[in-house]
Parts: C-alpha cells; structure tokens; sequence
C-alpha cells in the first residue's frame, strides 16, 4: 500500500476514528514488523497539518499504541516465552542464548530499550528478550515510553518544518525502516542457522 493510498483512507475518517487508527497502527507495528506504522503516523501527521486533528493528539495516539505493543509483547517473552526458551524444547533455541540475552541487557539493556523504537524490526526482539531476561518491569514502561515519544516526535517535527517537502521526508522514513528491517530479517536468519549449526554439533559430541 503506497503513502497516498493510506493517507487517503485515514483523511477519509472522522477524528475520533483517526486517532483510533493511530493507537492500533502503532501497536501493530511491533507485533508485525512490516506494517507500514510510520507511514500511517507521518498520514496523521499531514492531516494535522490541514487541521483536521491535532499534533498532540497524533503523538499522544502513537505513543499509546507504541508503548502497548512494546509492553505486550515484553509480557509474552516474560511469561510463556522464558519458559519455552529456558526448557530447549524449540527446534532452533539452545539454552546458552539465555545466559547471552541475560548479559547482554545487563551491560546494555537501559541503552536497547532507549533506542528500541529507532529501531524497525528488531524493536520486537528487543521487547521480547527484555521480557525473557526478566528485564526490571517499571523501567521497562519509562525507557519504552521515552523511546516512543523521542521518535514519533522527531517524526511530527520533521513534517512540521518539511512544508512542501514533506513527501521527501516519508520516503527517507521508508527507506530507513526498509534498511533496518533487511538488517533484523538477516540477523534471525545468521542466528537460526548458527543454533541449527551448535545443536548438530552438540548432538554429535554426545553421541
């Protein structure tokens, strides 16, 4: 769905209906990476532009669902997700990988989350592991709501002061997400062949 097509959807909506649009794309967007969220939130941000809503409440909308999403998902990796990895019942997890996750966040972890929401396609992994990790629940929430606002503000900023180039800042969003999106999607590709790799080769010494 091309920028235009979605901008004309959500300008078709009545206020109410488009900040609705807003929460729910921006938690959307981290449960399903590839979900043009941005695209939806640089949409709201035009139409506040013309004055049909508000900037405020475009930033409120995204950060809402933003957070959420991150939250929900932190949650999953906390609960049923821990268990799954810790036990190594998955075809490609071995357990060595929760001892890594857990000092990576040690050393890092506020950091990860901080810039967790510049980061499209592995924000989700972010999230996920922090709840594995057993990552500190209320800094969580603070780092994750900071990261939201940070980066739907620096959104709304740059189509405020783009005016007519307003177009040349969705496509520098869309190529920036496109790139790190590549970056995550072959990130999980090297880590599931390096776990197929380490549990063959373990089957093997214990054999």
């Amino acid at each position: 769905m091309s920028f235009d097509q979605v901008l004309n959807f959500v300008h078709s909506q009545d206020a109410v209906i488009i900040y609705a649009i807003l929460v729910v794309s921006a938690f959307v967007e981290n449960i399903f990476p590839p979900y043009p969220g941005d695209a939806v939130t640089l949409a709201g941000a035009y139409i506040a532009g013309e004055g049909q809503i508000e900037y405020i409440g475009v930033l409120v909308s995204v950060v809402i669902g933003g957070t959420s999403g991150a939250l929900f998902l932190y949650y999953l990796g906390k609960t049923g997700g821990r268990r799954f990895f810790s036990s190594g019942k998955g075809r490609f997890l071995v357990r060595g990988n929760l001892v890594k996750a857990r000092k990576l966040f040690s050393s890092y972890g506020n950091f990860l989350i901080l810039i967790s929401r510049f980061l499209a396609g592995i924000r989700s992994a972010i999230a996920v592991t922090a709840g594995l990790v057993d990552y500190e629940e209320k800094r969580m929430v603070f780092l994750t709501l900071v990261s939201c606002v940070l980066w739907n503000g620096l959104l709304l900023g740059l189509m405020i002061y783009s005016k007519s180039n307003w177009r040349m800042i969705v496509d520098v969003v869309k190529q920036y997400n496109l790139i790190l999106i590549i970056i995550g999607a072959a990130g999980l590709i090297i880590w599931i062949i390096r776990a197929i790799w380490l549990k063959r080769r373990n089957s093997k010494s214990q054999s």
